[in-house]
């Protein structure tokens, strides 16, 4: 998962290339053909992979430099060719990238700027040769020479985090290091990206169980809905409380969260009407990490216990201490369907908890984690029947997150290796990935066939077990 050693950095577009070009470039000069052909020139093939599909890619060997079929290397770009009696032009479809180009002259443009071939391209045979890696980074797209590797777009420069999935496939993420907000939009081939949304407050959201829409709340405490195909937003109902932890109900109906100033509220808010409902007025604070069953007949949540103040009867500065005894972080769960329903305790002990998700089964999990840092993180489990038990994983647990099937983990090997699991309801563990790279972020698709990593800031898509690098 090392970042690789690309030959060219720029933005890069999606081309198309027109009918019958390769006839229109054999119309060039032909005295200039016939001097060519009767020079020592050598025809072949080279393959190299274009956007995850091998190619043998037309190639001339001349004066000991490999040239390359421009109309071959402009199809698999997808760029848009031209011929006038100025020599070829090629643009990108998004208006982005231009090179003009003389069979025969070193110069050329590219965006107006004069650039030098280092052999200038030659007619031969009916066709127009140049060279591969001048042509693919002037149409905006990258060269990796070691892996024999080309793409159309490059990749984007910088940091990304905060991931997440949509329906189409397409991975979200935001560019932590931009000066203003750009969450951009990454399809399944490395460089197919686009700037998806520079909202502030869409930087997170949480995404529907169909992965269709997003949901977040802005500075003011409105609601908003995000397209997660065109990254159209709208309000959702007039409420400005605060409001917290947004989970969406499997059907789309609802969105459930926590409300307040302090967080010592639960309620939902209906996509129909935009009516918001309190389910849980306890006065009890802090409350935060909401989960909502398939079926939303229950919810568990975290509840932060912090010290309890106590004083003498003079109530002197002196005599005030505070016991931390049973401080921690305890989960609670709360049926639904009962009238009046109080919150009942499932864990009493002082551990951190994080990640708690439903399984399909009725268990509930989540990662406990020793507050003094004294012992190692462990995956746990609450059946049904109130009992805990720990899931035996082969490392140390650092994230945990539901999908459509059970459950994907990310531990920590004792070599430092990260290594990704599926557990499903059962308890059966499947390894989906593993790298010897350290990474900080984690993202499932919702049916946990595709994952997200990043890894020194860099994005990185995984599927089938093999990892792609989406950022640099």
């Amino acid at each position: 998962m090392k970042n690789s050693k690309w030959l060219s950095a720029a933005l890069a577009s999606s081309l198309l290339v027109t009918g019958g070009v390769v006839s229109v470039l054999a119309t060039s000069n032909n005295a200039e053909a016939a001097a060519v052909q009767s020079a020592a020139v050598k025809e072949g093939t080279t393959t190299w992979t274009v956007n995850g599909t091998p190619v043998a890619l037309s190639t001339i060997d001349k004066n000991g430099y490999r040239l390359y079929s421009l109309s071959q290397v402009a199809g698999e770009l997808g760029a848009h060719v031209k011929v006038s009696s100025s020599g070829f032009e090629l643009n990108d479809s998004k208006g982005l990238h231009t090179i003009q180009i003389q069979t025969g002259a070193k110069s050329y443009l590219v965006d107006g700027t004069k650039q030098e071939f280092t052999v200038a391209p030659v007619f031969y045979n009916g066709k127009t040769y140049v060279e591969l890696t001048k042509l693919v980074t002037g149409l905006g797209g990258e060269l990796q020479a070691d892996s024999a590797t080309v793409l159309s777009f490059a990749l984007p420069e910088g940091d990304f985090d905060t991931l997440h999935w949509s329906a189409d496939g397409s991975l979200i993420a935001n560019k932590s290091d931009a000066e203003t907000t750009q969450l951009l939009k990454f399809g399944n081939t490395p460089g197919n990206y686009d700037l998806f949304s520079s909202n502030d407050g869409a930087v997170d959201f949480a995404v529907s169980a169909d992965q269709k829409w997003g949901a977040f709340s802005d500075e003011t405490g409105q609601l908003k809905l995000i397209n997660l195909f065109n990254g159209v937003i709208t309000p959702l109902g007039k409420d400005t409380s605060v409001k917290t932890d947004l989970v969406w109900s499997q059907d789309g109906k609802k969105i459930y969260f926590i409300q307040g100033d302090k967080q010592e509220k639960i309620a939902q808010i209906s996509l129909e009407t935009g009516t918001v409902k309190t389910l849980l007025e306890d006065k009890v604070e802090n409350k935060s990490e909401l989960r909502v069953s398939a079926d939303e007949k229950n919810v568990v949540y975290i509840v932060n216990v912090t010290g309890v103040a106590k004083n003498d009867a003079d109530s002197t500065e002196d005599s005030l201490t505070v016991d931390f005894s049973k401080a921690g972080e305890q989960l609670y769960k709360l049926d639904l369907t009962t009238k009046d329903a109080k919150p009942a305790a499932l864990t009493t002990e002082l551990d951190n908890k994080l990640y708690p998700e439903f399984l399909n089964n009725g268990s509930i999990v989540y990662l406990s984690a020793d507050p003094e840092g004294n012992a190692a993180n462990s995956l746990k489990s609450i059946g049904a029947d109130g009992k805990s038990a720990n899931i035996a994983l082969d490392g140390e647990a650092n994230w945990a997150a539901g999908v459509s099937g059970g459950l994907v983990v990310s531990a920590v090997t004792a070599d430092g290796s990260t290594v990704i699991y599926a557990i499903s309801a059962d308890g059966a563990k499947t390894e989906l990935f593993r790298t010897a790279e350290d990474v900080t972020e984690v993202s499932a698709s919702h049916d946990g066939s595709k994952l997200a990593l990043v890894s020194g800031g860099t994005l990185w898509l995984v599927q089938n077990g093999k990892a792609l690098q989406l950022s640099k």
